[in-house]
């Protein structure tokens, strides 16, 4: 990923779409972190065409922009702090993406289901929101889960996989994992 200072801002250019990503960072997900940083690479491989995207935590939308601008139809952010709901929304607007919202709230508050869904959180949160996530993901779709410890990889990727998930992808970084699930369809 290419990082360009531009002020008080950064602008962060996506590997293989070059996708420019305007970021004023007053929470988390600026980038420069692993498990940000191995998630937009995983983002920069998908097609989003048309896809409804969930980020769970979403800090300041980074990860919610990048597919936005990859072809995405729309993103319900959320985040239990309403210092980064409003920055994403200020994001939001710095990056002139209009199908994208802000919830400032739990998981409780989220009722539709997306075809993919981020959770770059602590493993404790993914861990404890299975069923949660379960719920709001469509069959087929992918969770991008990240921000997992090593010693919780697999247990969580277990839970997923006896609710019928699909590992696609694992990635080990140098101090955490991430990790991309497909819900497999339900079998008749």
């Amino acid at each position: 990923m290419k990082i360009v200072e531009a002020g008080d801002f950064e602008i962060y250019n996506i590997k293989r779409s070059t996708i420019p990503i305007v970021l004023n960072c007053n929470a988390f997900g600026s980038g420069e972190h692993e498990t940000t940083r191995s998630c937009l690479e995983i983002i920069s491989k998908l097609d989003f065409s048309n896809k409804t995207i969930l980020d769970i935590g979403a800090g300041t939308g980074i990860l919610s922009f990048a597919s936005l601008k990859k072809g995405a139809k729309q993103a319900i952010c959320f985040d239990i702090s309403f210092e980064a709901c409003k920055n994403l929304k200020e994001n939001a607007h710095y990056n002139c993406l209009n199908n994208i919202y802000s919830v400032c709230s739990t998981i409780d508050a989220i009722n539709s289901q997306y075809d993919v869904i981020f959770a770059n959180i602590y493993s404790s949160i993914i861990l404890s929101n299975v069923n949660n996530i379960d719920k709001l993901l469509k069959e087929e779709g992918l969770l991008i889960a990240s921000g997992i410890n090593y010693e919780y990889n697999f247990e969580t990727r277990h839970e997923f996989e006896k609710l019928g998930y699909e590992t696609q992808e694992v990635k080990f970084l140098e101090d955490y994992v991430t990790m991309v699930l497909k819900k497999c369809k339900t079998k008749i």
